[in-house]
């Protein structure tokens, strides 16, 4: 376990690329369920956070869905543009790659989590919390840009787009899907 927590945390330092992580199906699947629980421990944290409504056991049923719909949609869209490349070989060592730095950059967005669910929203150090979460989604999008890059044989601004445009269009779709009611 610690050398792959290794090599995923030299990947999140631009050390290594996704051609380094071990073709391993099984641990692709159990990366993508530990990164699916995270996210629903996320939800459930932050939805914890706001003062309770009526509706948001609905609400947060909901984000929990689009969540497991945008992580497959992510999945979906990596392999085709794998596929479109002809490199659909590398489908399960880039999803790999992925899913692991994923569950390392957890650690900080947890911990921004635990000062959001402490701190009052007016707090400085709420701000200093969003701010650092600000961070490390932006160093998220370039790690994925940097494993696209590797992946795709596509240079380093052209992963970093395709990072860039991945993230807002699930962003945008998942945003569609959990708007509330008018």
């Amino acid at each position: 376990m610690k050398p792959l927590f290794a090599l995923f945390w030299q990947i999140c330092r631009f050390r290594r690329g996704p051609e380094d992580v071990p073709f391993a199906p099984a641990l692709m699947a159990i990366l993508l369920l530990a990164v699916a629980g995270l996210g629903s421990l996320s939800i459930v944290i932050l939805s914890g956070v706001e003062q309770p409504r009526p509706e948001q056991d609905v609400a947060v049923s909901t984000q929990l869905m689009v969540q497991w719909l945008a992580l497959a949609a992510w999945l979906v869209v990596v392999y085709l543009l794998l596929q479109f490349k002809r490199m659909g070989s590398r489908f399960v060592q880039t999803a790999t790659a992925a899913l692991g730095t994923d569950i390392v950059m957890a650690v900080p967005q947890f911990a921004c989590f635990a000062i959001f669910a402490t701190q009052s929203p007016e707090s400085a150090l709420a701000a200093l919390g969003q701010f650092a979460l600000l961070f490390v989604y932006v160093w998220d999008m370039l790690i994925k840009g940097h494993i696209y890059s590797h992946a795709l044989n596509i240079s380093r601004l052209q992963g970093n787009l395709l990072s860039l445009a991945l993230s807002f269009g699930l962003f945008a779709i998942s945003a569609a899907l959990v708007a509330p009611p008018q």
